[in-house]
């Protein structure tokens, strides 16, 4: 049971491009480099301000499993690799099972 299970601690990061080829794009850097084992994309619509104006845009959601120590690195990739002048890199942590924590630490 998974309540039961020792919790552990993996990091997700999150990030938006402007389409599926620059989100393939970060996602084969991070995974070549070796500072994920996964990386998942989601279609999604963002408004936002953006020099002082209110925009909608259509984005691929970028969500990168990571271990703690990998976190800079990950952050240093898609701020030299985006699309934009200022992308969006949010890190949290999140409770998984210990299986899960182990093949995330294994890369």
């Amino acid at each position: 049971m998974f309540c039961s299970d020792p919790i552990e601690r993996v990091h997700l990061v999150s990030t938006t491009e402007s389409d599926r080829k620059n989100a393939n794009k970060i996602a084969k850097l991070l995974l070549n480099e070796k500072l994920t084992p996964c990386v998942t994309f989601k279609d999604i619509e963002s408004c936002f301000w953006w020099e002082g104006s209110i925009n909608e845009s259509k984005e691929v959601q970028i969500i990168i499993k990571c271990k703690e120590e990998n976190i800079e690195e990950v952050f240093k990739m898609i701020s030299n690799n985006h699309s934009y002048e200022l992308p969006e890199i949010i890190c949290f942590p999140v409770s998984t099972s210990k299986d899960y924590y182990q093949w995330v630490y294994s890369f």
